[in-house]
């Protein structure tokens, strides 16, 4: 079978597009010769919803838009789509589409939105995953460990059984070793641990909480992994990875971090290349506007039954590469565009992106999780899991010394302390940054 693979009798289709998408990222393009291909393809996918998408036939005339554009800035002149508009008008979103072919966000925040999904389209998301990884020199089917979940979507039942079948059988297809990422105990992690030193795989995927986990219970069992040197990188994914998540990941596993950033509508969006920041935005199927608050809105560029325009993705992003609003390179993303932890201070209320707090918090040993609960404007409550009980005193004294680096007139007493033994998680099986 692997030799089949490798003679490109499997997936033939899926090879070829990746190869065209590698040849194109390699070579050296100007920001004018990238925005000149997005116009391009923005233009032709334009088209075909004008034609063939009812639902953007009404939208252009209900605001009066263009029939192209002239440079990916003039998108900022279309009006945002988001989740709320297109489950209200689902009529028209689903007018040429199967509801049962479809990709629906998890509605862990909210309620679940489902888009439209063509037959053929999982050629190019499977195309775009692989450029990512083709950029630290890894090929298709090579062995990977995933720490990953989703089981318990499966349900129930024979039909519940059929689908984890059809799973295994294309985990086993594809050379992939599947952990539980839901179950994260100390036997668990041990479990995952002999798993990945058996394996030894060229990539290792994950929830960044969950690798994060299996890599401090490997540091501070000063457990042996033996012969990792075919290991090229470690993708964290799904989850906002901090440069504390990146030194210790980098530091157990001596490979690379690498992040991901994509959404369950969209595909991967943008992926590190050179090294764990900047990352790249995959400009050939994106265009990626930044608002001056850094609220981020996707056009997709790829075919697609429903394709994207202007779409708030619901993400603040901090950009490295940008020109009117078009961004090339990610610097971090920010989280969703509610997620803010506010606490007091001698001038008000500070509102913070939670990334400071998590790296500060992750640079104590023996911290593998944190998880915010704003009580009140002024009163936020942070709970932190560890692998010991903690003194709760000296983590707020650190990190309230830490946190005043930054922001002096921090208040202290607007922030409390509690040590749980395990975290909230989403619909999704994600580590849920706030609780409620």
């Amino acid at each position: 079978m692997r030799a089949l693979m490798e003679r490109g009798w499997l997936f033939a289709e899926r090879r070829r597009r990746l190869e065209r998408k590698i040849a194109l990222y390699n070579e050296p393009l100007s920001r004018a010769e990238i925005e000149r291909i997005q116009v391009e393809r923005f233009n032709r996918i334009w088209a075909y919803c004008l034609t063939q998408v009812p639902f953007y036939r009404s939208w252009r005339k209900e605001h009066g838009l263009p029939s192209g554009i002239s440079r990916p800035s003039d998108l900022h002149y279309f009006p945002m789509l988001d989740k709320q508009l297109l489950i209200s008008r689902s009529a028209e979103v689903f007018a040429r589409a199967s509801p049962k072919q479809v990709y629906s966000t998890g509605g862990s925040t909210g309620q679940p939105t489902r888009f439209p999904r063509g037959r053929s389209e999982s050629t190019d998301r499977w195309a775009n995953n692989y450029l990512g990884r083709a950029w630290r020199g890894i090929r298709p089917f090579e062995p990977q460990v995933l720490v990953w979940g989703h089981s318990h979507l499966f349900g129930d039942g024979m039909a519940s059984r059929v689908a984890r079948l059809k799973r295994d059988v294309t985990d086993r297809l594809v050379n992939i070793t599947r952990l539980n990422a839901y179950d994260l105990s100390d036997p668990a992690l041990r479990s995952h641990y002999e798993a990945i030193r058996s394996r030894q795989p060229v990539l290792l995927v994950g929830y960044t909480s969950a690798i994060f986990k299996v890599a401090r219970y490997i540091e501070r069992n000063g457990l042996d992994l033996g012969d990792m040197s075919r290991l090229r990188a470690v993708i964290l994914t799904a989850e906002t990875a901090s440069d504390a998540d990146i030194a210790l990941i980098e530091r157990v596993f001596g490979a690379s971090a690498v992040i991901e950033y994509g959404a369950a509508e969209t595909g991967l969006m943008a992926m590190s290349r050179a090294q764990a920041r900047p990352i790249q935005v995959i400009w050939g199927s994106f265009i990626c506007l930044v608002d001056p608050d850094g609220s981020l809105a996707v056009t997709t560029l790829d075919d697609r039954l429903f394709p994207l325009v202007n779409y708030a993705i619901g993400d603040q992003i901090e950009p490295t590469d940008v020109v009117d609003g078009n961004v090339l390179e990610i610097r971090s993303i920010l989280g969703r565009q509610q997620e803010i932890v506010q606490v007091g201070s001698a001038s008000g209320i500070l509102d913070l992106s939670p990334i400071l707090p998590v790296h500060i918090l992750k640079t104590l040993p023996g911290i593998v999780g944190v998880q915010f609960r704003q009580e009140r404007p002024d009163a936020l409550h942070i709970n932190v899991q560890a692998d010991h009980e903690l003194d709760l005193e000296a983590v707020h004294r650190y990190f309230v010394r830490e946190l005043r680096k930054d922001h002096p007139d921090l208040s202290a007493d607007s922030i409390t302390f509690h040590q749980v033994a395990d975290q909230t998680r989403t619909r999704a099986g994600k580590h849920a940054l706030f609780v409620s």
